[in-house]
């Protein structure tokens, strides 16, 4: 487990230095938070996940700091901070079951994590020390009962899962008030009860009135199409999922214990986490942004295993031990294939702005030598989205931007999406000098564009 732990903490890491907080979402979240030089609002049902990834950044620019390498530094904190910070939590609230929450961040939140900026991550995130302070903490002390608390106003406005998580801990947070003999105590259950439950209307509102009209539809597309298609990390963990159903059974346990069989699962482990470096092409992260219902049930469905845990120990003993090295395994397989993808997009990242210093103006990426490779071919756009390619472009750029990069995936002529093409003239560029940024060389370099000017191609 500490092995696990530690490459976990090292994905982390690895994933804050080389900005892969800046991908998908996280250009627009990471934008949006320099023009308002502070918090900004995104969504009322997702604010306080929201504050979460901003808050980093924020204190940066508090504190006076404006060059964009060192705010993107801090947003990566703020994108990357819940898990190792509600592990800790759970570490300290109940020792003896950290394999349940390291299960939990293995088998849920890295199959879904590529995306760093995912409010869902936050929800599943913050789920575990409310449920281990309700579940294991006996009797209820001042720090675990200030996590309770911490956790359950973090919820409170988190994501719209709260619609089915916020029922479930509330009844249990009820149940565990009702029985209490000490009047504080009882009042901090009932406390977090109400914040719980409260959380309900806030994430039926914010499915009712969703951001961008796709966003439920999405979620049970991405549902169907991890069933269809798992991927990597999902297919094998639905294997280590069978490994540890099956150490129910004694044979499957000394099957396990066996020197040849501990030889060939660690090699196992080891295949599962390289894969990205042996087959850059076959690289989806998109499958991580489908697989982020798991945020959902994996929670739902390791609370029973919490609660047998607590009230039925003996049905867990004879596998435990099997179950908590698995539990471990899966989140240093999983740690691994992390650290090995963020390799791909630290690579990937160094191509564009390899690009975006070879010439000035619009570029596209199809057209280009990167796009062209035949090791790469159409998965050039893989770590690059529509909407989010200018944004990119800007804040991986100098100061000094001269270049940005036209998203592959869609046609170079007049058949362009005007909304794509609208936010690469110069008129619609974001106002970022006060962070140093400037557009000139761009807008020299573009003035005679017809694609920029609104006008067909030839």
């Amino acid at each position: 487990m500490p092995l696990a732990c530690l490459a976990f903490l090292m994905s982390l890491a690895y994933a804050v230095v080389t900005a892969r907080s800046l991908y998908d979402d996280g250009t627009y979240y990471f934008l949006r938070v320099l023009q308002a030089d502070g918090f900004t609002e995104m969504l009322f049902s997702r604010g306080h996940a929201a504050y979460l990834f901003q808050l980093p950044v924020v204190i940066a620019l508090k504190l006076g700091i404006h060059d964009l390498p060192h705010l993107q530094f801090a947003f990566g904190i703020g994108c990357f901070c819940a898990w190792p910070l509600v592990m800790a939590m759970c570490l300290w609230l109940s020792p003896k079951n950290f394999w349940l929450v390291a299960l939990a961040c293995g088998a849920g939140y890295l199959n879904a994590a590529f995306v760093a900026v995912g409010e869902h991550v936050v929800t599943h995130a913050f789920f575990w020390p409310v449920c281990f302070a309700i579940v294991f903490v006996r009797p209820l002390t001042p720090a675990a009962a200030a996590m309770l608390l911490g956790s359950a106003a973090m919820l409170f406005r988190s994501y719209e899962s709260m619609l089915f998580l916020g029922p479930v801990l509330g009844l249990l947070a009820l149940r565990r008030a009702s029985g209490e003999g000490k009047s504080w105590a009882r009042i901090v259950f009932l406390l977090a009860m109400i914040l719980l439950f409260a959380s309900v209307p806030i994430s039926l509102d914010g499915m009712l009135h969703p951001c961008t009209s796709s966003n439920v539809g999405s979620f049970s597309t991405g549902l169907l199409g991890v069933l269809a298609a798992p991927g990597w990390t999902i297919g094998w963990t639905l294997f280590w999922v069978a490994l540890m159903l099956a150490c129910f059974f004694r044979q499957a346990r000394q099957w396990l214990a066996h020197p040849a069989s501990i030889v060939l699962l660690a090699t196992g482990i080891l295949f599962w986490g390289a894969w990205p470096l042996f087959a850059p092409a076959q690289l989806d992260p998109y499958k991580q942004y489908e697989a982020r219902f798991l945020d959902l049930l994996v929670p739902l469905a390791l609370l029973g295993v919490a609660l047998i845990v607590a009230n039925r120990p003996q049905w867990l003993q004879a596998p435990r031990r099997q179950l908590v090295n698995l539990s471990a395994s899966l989140l240093l397989a999983q740690s691994l294939w992390h650290l090995a993808a963020t390799e791909q997009w630290r690579g990937y990242l160094n191509a564009l702005r390899s690009l975006q210093s070879s010439r000035p103006g619009l570029i596209n990426l199809m057209d280009s030598p990167y796009g062209k490779y035949p090791a790469v071919g159409h998965q050039a756009t893989r770590f690059l989205w529509t909407g989010d390619a200018r944004n990119l472009s800007i804040e991986i750029s100098p100061p000094h931007v001269q270049s940005l990069i036209l998203p592959g995936g869609i046609i170079y002529d007049q058949t362009l999406d005007e909304n794509i093409v609208r936010g690469f003239r110069p008129a619609e560029l974001p106002d970022l000098r006060r962070y140093g940024v400037d557009f000139d060389e761009y807008v020299r370099a573009v003035a005679q564009e017809p694609l920029l000017a609104g006008k067909k191609l030839p």
